[in-house]
C-alpha cells in the first residue's frame, strides 16, 4: 500500500508517495540538494541527529552558506521522514527547495557530517 503525503509549509506546497509498510518499505538511497537560509553547522548537526536517530545510512555536507547536500539510505519511509524533517528544519533555518535524486553509489554503513 501507498500514502501519499501532502504538506504546505511556509508557502511551498510537497507532494510525496511513500510506502505504508510496517518494515518502512523498499530500500532507497537519495541525494538531496538543500537550499534556503541555513546556518550550516545548525542545520547540519539537526540533519545528523535526525538521521542516526532514524537508523539511516549516508553524509551531510555544506556546499556553501545557503546549500546543503545530503546523501540518505534506508527504508523508503524512514528516508521520507527524514526529508520531512529536512524540509521543515530547525528553528534558525527556512528551507526554500529541496530536490532529490536517485543515489546509485555505495553508501556505508552510519550516518557523518562532512567537513
Amino acid at each position: 500500500m501507498r500514502v501519499s503525503i501532502v504538506a504546505i509549509h511556509r508557502g511551498c506546497v510537497l507532494r510525496n508517495d511513500y510506502s505504508s509498510d510496517l518494515e518502512g518499505g523498499r530500500p532507497v538511497q537519495l541525494r538531496y540538494r538543500i537550499a534556503g537560509r541555513l546556518s550550516p553547522a545548525t542545520y547540519l548537526a539537526f540533519v545528523a541527529d535526525r538521521a542516526r536517530w532514524l537508523d539511516l545510512r549516508g553524509w551531510v555536507q555544506a556546499l556553501d552558506d545557503a546549500r546543503i547536500e545530503l546523501v540518505a539510505a534506508g527504508p523508503e519511509a524512514l528516508v521520507g521522514a527524514l526529508e520531512m524533517a529536512c524540509t521543515l528544519g530547525p528553528l534558525d533555518a527556512l528551507v526554500e527547495t529541496i530536490e532529490s535524486v536517485e543515489e546509485a553509489g555505495l553508501v556505508p554503513a552510519g550516518f557523518e557530517v562532512r567537513l
